[in-house]
């Protein structure tokens, strides 16, 4: 995805994330488990992160029990925000 650097997916339920993550790591996606930032509003408190050169496989593993889904642009320092990704 040519200007994303990271995208996240948040969950409803932790059991969301955790079988998440699992089904990632089982289609050998590298994901990184992190908390959900505070300005995303209320959820699990789970995040999955992802490159964008796997985001698109990600997506459509996970296509039933994300939440929403954030992206950082490339361009971005880490202190910046994930915003909305919209397609």
């Amino acid at each position: 995805m040519e200007g994303a650097g990271e995208f996240i997916f948040i969950f409803n339920s932790a059991h969301d994330a955790i079988m998440g993550e699992r089904a990632l790591l089982a289609a050998g996606i590298s994901v990184r488990v992190m908390p959900v930032p505070d300005y995303l509003g209320p959820a699990c408190g789970i995040a999955l992160r992802v490159n964008p050169e796997e985001f698109e496989k990600a997506k459509i593993l996970m296509s039933q029990n994300i939440k929403g889904i954030y992206v950082r642009p490339s361009t971005a320092k880490d202190t910046e925000k994930f915003i909305p990704w919209n397609p």
